[in-house]
Formats: C-alpha cells, structure tokens, sequence
C-alpha cells in the first residue's frame, strides 16, 4: 500500500506545512462564514482571568468550540449560564496552533426572550452604568405640590383616572394638561416635546406626572426611549413615572424621582402628600395658637412675681448686704494671712536649725579639731603626715603646733 502511495507521488506534489494548511482552511472560514446565528447550549463554559470565555456549544448530535472575548463580554446583558440556551451571533475562525475551528461570539442572545426584552436589559444596563438610576441624583419631592404638569393622552383613560381621585380625596391645586401620544413610533417624541414645553414655559409647576394605562411590552416601548430616559434625568422639577400596571416596568420608572404603581397610585400619592401637610399645618395652627396662650400664662405669672420682688428688695436691703459681705472677706483675708505667717515662721525656724547644725563652731564645741600642715593644706588622712613633721591642730579655743613621731 505504501509502495502504491509513492508510486503515485509526482514530484511536482505539494507538500503542505501543517501551519500553512490551517492558515488556508482559516482564511477559507472566514471568508465564507462571517455574520452568521447559531442556536445551541452553552456547555464546559470558563471563563479566564483574561476575561475571555472559553466554551462548547452544542444541539443533540454535535458540538462546536466558541470563544468570547474580553471587549465582547462587557457587553453582556447578563452572565453566561453553563447549560442554557443562546442564540450567538459571530464569525468562524481558526485557532492555528491548534488547529480547532470555532466561533468567535460578538453577542449573545438568550433562548426565550424576545428582542423588545433583551433590547430593554441593554438599555437598561447601559443607563444604569452611566449612573443615571443613582439616588444621589434625584430629587425630592415637594412638601405640598399644588401646582402639577400633567402629561399623558388626552382620550386614555389615565387622565380621567389621576383627575377623579384628586378631587375626591379634596387637593386644592392647579393642573396644566400636556397630551402627548404614549403609544407607538411617535409617542416617544411628542413625550420629550411636552417635556421641553414645560421646561421653556414660564409656569412654575411644583410636579410633573408622566403616565398612562397599561398594556404590552410592545405599547409601553415609549418610555423605554433613552432619548426621553436622559432627558427625564437632567429636568429640572421633580417628576413621577406612573406607567402601566403593578407589575409594568419601563425605564422612565428608574430615571424618575419616584415611581408610582399605576396612574391612581401616582395620584393617591399626591393626594396624600397634601393631606399630610395641610393637616400637619392645622396642628402647627392649634400648636401655635395653644403655645401662645401658655406663654402669656407664663408671662403673667413671672410678672407677679417680679412685682413681688421688687417690692422685697430695696436699696438699704442690697447695702447691708454688702456689708455682710464685705466683713466675711475682710475676715477670710485676716485668717489667710495668719495662717500664712505662721506657716512663713516655721519654714524660717526649720532653716535656721539646719544652718546652726551645719556650723563649724557648732561641731568643734562636741570635741571634734583639723589638722593643718605648715602651708594652711587641710590635712583628712592620718597617712599623708610624714614622721616629724610639724602640724597645726586647731581646736574650739586655740590651736597648738604638734610634731609627729
């Protein structure tokens, strides 16, 4: 078999490199296989401390290596799942040293969810990256708003909704209408149109509403716009996002200083603020009016009192108690400088016993006397007289020379 291998090699055969032959199948690759969707389960997923992704996507017979690298992957929605379903949008390459073929995704897009939901997770992300949703950013809403700009359509039902509960629940205020569509491809500018009006008008509204009824991820998309999302995060007063029903989300609801659940709820809300501070101002009132009684109460009694003082102290009363007071320091004075004499004398008693110990006269009277030879050199050790020398001894009355043997 060998031999008939040989026999039919031509010398003129190409002999390929093992790195030319990957390099040719990769270029082929990728030039026939660029932009393309594969569906499949993400399987042996790892994700390296590069921040690439290494994994297998696989369907029931087959499998194909995939890599995710680092600048694709920031721009996940969501961590990859070991097991799960995706949609991966990329190009077929080949790894060379290796000679593994495989694709390298750009984007990934889960098994289940719909483009209107994934396209809300990227904004979404997006937006809150660039801190847009942060707190810190938001501002609170005024303590009684009376006067509101109030943007929704004017045939939904919403608007009548929000007005109704207002004046049953008794809010005394002003609203400015500014309809808008809220549904379809031009609800989204006629919204940021209204905002803009309310910004170059000249009224001073205390609040803005933005809301409407609910409905389908497809007729809230609006105020998923991110036009009106970065608009709605600079604006200038206080805005409430009142989109939908309960368990309706849309971007509006993060980029606004408050969300309210549905249009009721946003006008239950308002309501309420005014009701707490209409009623926290009539107990001011009551407070107000009960502590004003009191002080004068308390005026009258600190001014009987004083009448009454007045009329116990007198000018001769103040005097003798100076007096009083004037003797008590005298006495204070005389007794400090006794006491400190005294204390003087016996310091000075003690110094003078100490120096009368210390006098040479004082010692020599107890029988003690000191040597001095012939050069007045006061003379302490016994051994440092020479054999006849002649001394001075001086005693208490006198000295005498003596000689040593």
């Amino acid at each position: 078999m060998q031999t008939e291998l040989f026999q039919v090699h031509d010398s003129d055969s190409r002999v390929w490199e093992i790195s030319q032959l990957n390099s040719s199948i990769r270029k082929i690759l990728e030039g026939n296989f660029r932009q393309i969707w594969v569906r499949g389960e993400i399987s042996n997923l790892k994700a390296h401390s590069s921040g690439h992704y290494y994994f297998q996507l696989k369907d029931k017979s087959s499998q194909l290596k995939g890599v995710l690298f680092r600048g694709d992957a920031q721009n996940l929605i969501a961590p990859l799942e070991d097991g799960a379903s995706y949609l991966a949008f990329g190009d077929l390459t080949v790894f060379e040293p290796r000679g593994d073929y495989q694709i390298r995704v750009r984007h990934f897009m889960r098994e289940g969810l719909g483009h209107l939901q994934q396209e809300f997770d990227r904004l979404k992300k997006k937006l809150s990256e660039e801190g847009l949703f942060d707190e810190n950013n938001k501002n609170p809403l005024p303590l009684l708003p009376l006067r509101i700009g109030l943007i929704t359509s004017p045939e939904g039902a919403a608007k009548e909704d929000f007005i109704s509960i207002l004046k049953r629940r008794k809010w005394k205020g002003v609203i400015s209408f500014y309809p808008s569509l809220v549904q379809g491809p031009k609800a989204a500018g006629e919204l940021i149109q209204s905002l803009k009006n309310i910004s170059k008008s000249k009224e001073k509204l205390d609040l803005v509403v933005l809301t409407r009824g609910g409905g389908s991820i497809e007729d809230l998309w609006s105020f998923n716009d991110e036009n009106l999302v970065r608009l709605i995060s600079d604006f200038p007063v206080p805005l409430i996002s009142a989109v939908g029903h309960q368990t309706d989300f849309v971007l509006t609801d993060f980029v606004a200083d408050i969300r309210a659940e549905t249009p009721s709820g946003a006008a239950e809300l308002i309501s309420s603020l005014y009701l707490r501070e209409t009623e926290q101002m009539e107990n001011l009132r009551s407070s107000l009016k009960q502590a004003t009684h009191n002080r004068l109460e308390k005026l009258s009694e600190n001014l009987g009192l004083l009448k009454l003082g007045i009329q116990l102290i007198s000018p001769k009363s103040r005097l003798e108690n100076a007096y009083q007071t004037l003797d008590e320091l005298s006495e204070r004075l005389t007794l400090s400088t006794h006491n400190l004499f005294l204390g003087k004398k016996k310091e000075l008693e003690l110094i003078s016993k100490m120096v009368e110990g210390a006098n040479i006269q004082t010692i020599m009277k107890k029988g003690f006397c000191y040597v001095r030879d012939q050069n007045k050199k006061l003379l302490s050790d016994a051994a440092k007289i020479k054999s006849d020398q002649t001394v001075d001894v001086i005693f208490r009355d006198g000295e005498r020379k003596m000689t040593a043997k």
